[in-house]
């Protein structure tokens, strides 16, 4: 399990950070940066991914990634560090650009900065408009896709599944049905929603994000527990994907408790919670599932 040697992991890390990065050190200090970014240890990723920049100072991926990390880092702690943070933003994935320009990734990105930010301190619609737009001449699937977040990040779901069904028809992949079964939860259409996940599973049974959400679409729903709560075991125990959009293994640990709770398993939905807890001390659903549990 990725968690396990979590702290041996952060002190190895930060000693690492110490240090000047060797150019054969680069990759596993990227790595390690990466697994830090999905724990959510943005501020730590930082430092790492500068380290690497300053290693290969040509290479786009680790501009992009650094601009995620301060980006992320950013959102997380309001509008303030978002009004300082921006310019770096932009300066990294726009420098990723400027090396790679087909490095659509750090276009979508670059389009998620300028929607997400306020006018006030750079945000631009019409400037996430023209990344969709390029990313539209030479992947029409993932500019729908984008275009579907953004609606779906506007609570449009019908809208957003429109897209998203455009995307899936375009380029037929595990990632877009899992969003149209996102949508679907939203608008509490277990059907749909379990639907759209057989249909990533079809394409890839072992796809991480699609088995997180089996169990996520099965806590919220009460149906398919069985299939649920394989699916969230089949998904904690993978090894490490480098994907940001999946979930925490701690989010993981929460949902198996919902399942457990539902099926009347107190015990195990209270070891599930207190997992999810020691790994993610910030799991607030699970330290009030728990709170439930022990009155």
């Amino acid at each position: 399990m990725r968690f396990r040697c979590r702290v041996s992991f952060i002190a190895a890390t930060f000693a690492i950070s110490l240090g000047s990065v060797n150019a054969e050190d680069v990759r596993d200090v990227f790595r390690k940066a990466q697994e830090l970014m999905r724990q959510e240890q943005f501020a730590a990723a930082v430092p790492l991914l500068e380290k690497c920049v300053a290693a290969e100072q040509g290479n786009s991926r680790f501009h992009q990634w650094l601009g995620r990390a301060v980006g992320l880092e950013a959102a997380r702690n309001g509008i303030v560090s978002g009004a300082l943070s921006v310019r770096r933003v932009k300066a990294e994935l726009e420098k990723a650009i400027e090396l790679e320009p087909l490095n659509l990734e750090a276009r979508q990105d670059l389009a998620i900065m300028y929607r997400a930010a306020p006018g006030l301190i750079g945000g631009s619609n019409a400037k996430a408009a023209e990344q969709v737009a390029f990313i539209r001449r030479h992947d029409p699937a993932l500019a729908s896709q984008l275009e579907g977040d953004f609606l779906f990040a506007d609570k449009k779901y019908d809208v957003a599944l429109s897209s998203y069904e455009e995307s899936a028809r375009l380029h037929p992949r595990p990632m877009i049905h899992v969003r149209i079964s996102l949508a679907y939860q939203q608008k509490k259409d277990w059907t749909q929603a379990f639907a759209a996940l057989d249909r990533a599973q079809a394409l890839d049974p072992n796809f991480p994000f699609a088995l997180y959400q089996v169990g996520r679409t099965a806590a919220l729903s009460g149906l398919e527990l069985d299939r649920g709560e394989q699916s969230l075991r089949t998904y904690i125990a993978m090894p490490v994907r480098e994907d940001l959009e999946n979930p925490s293994i701690a989010a993981a640990h929460f949902r198996l408790g919902n399942i457990l709770e539902k099926r009347g398993n107190t015990a195990g939905a209270r070891i599930e919670y207190e997992t999810a807890l020691r790994i993610d001390p910030k799991q607030k659903l699970a330290r009030e599932a728990l709170a439930k549990l022990k009155r």
